[in-house]
């Protein structure tokens, strides 16, 4: 017993330390500050590594939280590591579209935005922390609905949707949007506006969140096929690091 309680302690100590620090840590810089045989810190960290609680950086020995382990204890945590990771992809989409980028997740049967980057400049769309997204109208919503679990789906569809709409055209969108991998929509939920969104899934195939561009109607004229590329691009880049 006394040995496992060691291990556990000495687990405890590298997710503390960790999740304190403002940067990444390399093995050396662990190993100083907690005291523990290079070998034995080495394979810990191996195993947090493959339980998803530590996150190595690619081709490096630099280490930080993994947002599965951020996923056990509080979902704001997991959106502010998602936030961090995402925000320099979406800077990249705004300075080349002069679009909004949206990143979006499902809470309860409603999407909720959890961060925006907005071009500079007068006319665009707005979006911000905290807004409501309408699962069943626009692309930034749509693909939140169409790549939820099944589970989660249904309910909304029990209790989620207004009355009176049209629930079988709603199905038969989110069947093409699951087969396209994205969403395009014009003036569904703004006038004037339009986006293009995509799933963004975790390194385990396992849907997160929903990343798009909007922006005035018009300008998607002749650049959705630009535009869902760049948004791809973005998302594989961002999984990587989940």
């Amino acid at each position: 017993m006394a040995e496992k309680l060691d291990a556990v302690g000495r687990i405890v100590k590298i997710m503390e330390l960790l999740c304190s620090a403002e940067e990444t840590m390399t093995l050396r810089e662990i190993e100083s500050r907690i005291a523990v045989p290079r070998s034995t810190l080495h394979r810990l960290l191996a195993s947090l590594e493959e339980r998803e609680w530590v996150h190595r950086e690619e081709g490096t020995e630099q280490f930080r939280p993994s947002v599965g382990f951020f996923l056990l204890n509080s979902r704001s945590l997991f959106y502010d590591e998602l936030i961090r990771i995402a925000s320099p992809e979406m800077e990249r989409l705004v300075a080349e579209t002069d679009k909004t980028a949206i990143l979006s997740v499902l809470e309860g049967l409603e999407g909720r935005c959890i961060h925006a980057v907005d071009p500079a400049m007068a006319l665009k769309f707005v979006a911000h922390r905290g807004m409501a997204v309408p699962v069943y109208a626009g692309a930034t919503g749509k693909v939140l609905l169409a790549f939820a679990s099944p589970a989660l789906r249904k309910r909304i569809f029990e209790g989620g949707l207004p009355e009176g709409l049209d629930v079988e055209n709603l199905q038969e969108a989110l069947e093409s949007i699951r087969r396209r991998g994205y969403a395009y929509s014009r003036e569904e939920w703004m006038a004037h506006a339009g986006d293009i969104s995509v799933p963004l899934f975790d390194r385990r195939g396992l849907f997160v969140a929903q990343l798009g561009l909007a922006g005035l109607a018009s300008s998607f004229d002749g650049e959705e096929e630009k535009i869902v590329a760049s948004l791809r691009e973005a998302t594989a880049k961002i999984t990587v690091r989940l």
